[in-house]
């Protein structure tokens, strides 16, 4: 039986390795002779027809070979984890670099290995006070929350105030004054989980907003590299897919602070329909936190379920250390 499961767990390591590479569903035959299982053709097609059977596997259609699912590869990604599989890798030279200079460089870097939209974040202070908290009413149905910290952080966010007055923004601004202002950013993600939204619909939705502001990096300290290596993936072909994700993120409308409420000792591989993000449901988020002295980043890929994850692991963890050496280990600013 141990045989059997091994068997079986080198099969859909197979047909992970083959589709990631060729996008094209895997077949017996290519399995054995790609991969040098001592084993039939006849024999790999009765596990792959058993990893289908166990949600692993899916057949696009009665001739073709298999494809992984999320589930699939959240087994082929735990199981390379555990045995060490994945190792961090990431060569490149920042000595001479400022910390900017140094964060673009590991972006492009991580783009380039992974052919992903990369994104290193500045670290961001969960000590930082809040010191002042505005809602303005601007054009049409929309107010402007602004949020400064005592680290020199103005967060700016645009919400919609359909039926409020004046009086009721002016309102909810004291509220959220009296609930967050003189509060550190890890006080403050506490209190606006705590308030309960059929008591002030509005005030909780932008209590909320408040949080993910200041607990998260701001676009502006945050790097990309990737666009285009993302969009050029063949699962982009899905005009709708792309539309949505591209809007999200050209709208800084992405909770990354959700996406990494999953990490694990500061990894976060969040695959598909794992992701909390409706609009993030055919892609996947690898991440690695990082620590310095002056607060927590993180270095991400995101791309399509069908990522490299064992050259995406290896990436962000290899880029996370690298930021951190490039912060605390004296890049010049």
């Amino acid at each position: 039986m141990a045989v059997m499961m091994n068997r079986m767990m080198s099969v859909l390591h197979a047909v992970v390795h083959e589709y990631v590479s060729t996008g094209i569903p895997v077949g017996s035959r290519t399995i054995v002779s790609n991969h040098g299982l001592k084993v039939s053709p006849a024999t790999v097609r009765a596990d792959l027809s058993r990893l289908e059977k166990t949600g692993h596997l899916t057949q696009p259609h009665v001739s073709a070979g298999r494809i992984p699912t999320d589930l699939g590869y959240r087994t082929a990604i735990d199981d390379d984890l555990a045995s060490g599989a994945v190792s961090p890798v990431l060569e490149l030279d920042l000595n001479t670099l400022s910390v900017y200079e140094g964060m673009r460089q590991i972006a492009l870097a991580l783009a380039s290995l992974t052919h992903c939209l990369s994104i290193v974040s500045d670290p961001f202070s969960q000590a930082a006070t809040i010191i002042r908290i505005a809602l303005a009413r601007m054009r049409g149905n929309n107010a402007m929350l602004v949020i400064m910290c005592d680290d020199g952080r103005v967060e700016r966010r645009m919400l919609s105030c359909v039926g409020m007055d004046d009086d009721a923004l002016s309102r909810a601004e004291s509220v959220l004054t009296s609930l967050f202002v003189g509060k550190d950013v890890s006080e403050a993600d506490l209190i606006a989980y705590s308030i309960d939204a059929t008591v002030d619909e509005f005030v909780a939705r932008v209590a909320q907003e408040a949080r993910r502001a200041v607990t998260r990096a701001s676009e502006a300290t945050r790097q990309a590299a990737g666009v285009s290596l993302l969009l050029a993936q063949p699962e982009f072909r899905d005009s709708e897919l792309m539309r949505v994700f591209v809007s999200a993120f050209e709208d800084d409308d992405i909770d990354y602070d959700q996406l990494l409420g999953a990490s694990r000792n500061g990894l976060v591989v969040s695959i598909g329909s794992e992701n909390p993000d409706e609009r993030m449901q055919g892609i996947s988020f690898v991440a690695k936190e990082y620590e310095v002295s002056s607060g927590i980043g993180f270095v991400a890929c995101i791309g399509p379920t069908r990522m490299d994850y064992r050259t995406a692991i290896g990436a962000v963890e290899a880029g996370a250390a690298k930021v951190a050496d490039l912060i605390d280990g004296g890049g010049d600013s």
